[in-house]
């Protein structure tokens, strides 16, 4: 692979950690909108309904905020992932620059004649 090439990989695999951190970014604040997002609908509604049914609508009420409170952790959960697999390219993309960097000495240096005995 050419320097060149070596540069050009290195900078894709930037980009792509700025966007994978971008999109944790996003998904933790999906999270943070959707914890508690269904929380207030039980207190409101037992201020206006009474009886079997209410008590059945409530407890629906707080399965499906627990559950999207579990939805939240999990986009919390991905975003942090996300974030790993940035640093991850980050640390490729830098190590491409670094070889991209040393093949570029390689060719400016004065090369060792081959076939040499001594």
């Amino acid at each position: 692979m050419t320097s060149a090439e070596l540069r050009g990989l290195s900078e894709r695999k930037r980009v792509e950690a700025t966007a994978l951190a971008g999109d944790a970014d996003r998904l933790r604040a999906q999270a943070v909108a959707l914890r508690g997002l269904l929380e207030p609908i039980v207190p409101m509604s037992q201020r206006v309904w009474v009886g079997p049914a209410a008590e059945d609508f409530e407890a629906k009420a707080r399965l499906h905020s627990d559950q999207v409170d579990l939805q939240a952790l999990r986009l919390v959960r991905i975003g942090g992932e996300f974030d790993g697999e940035a640093a991850r390219l980050r640390h490729e993309a830098a190590t491409l620059q670094r070889q991209a960097a040393t093949a570029e000495a390689a060719v400016g240096s004065p090369m060792m004649p081959t076939g040499i005995v001594p």
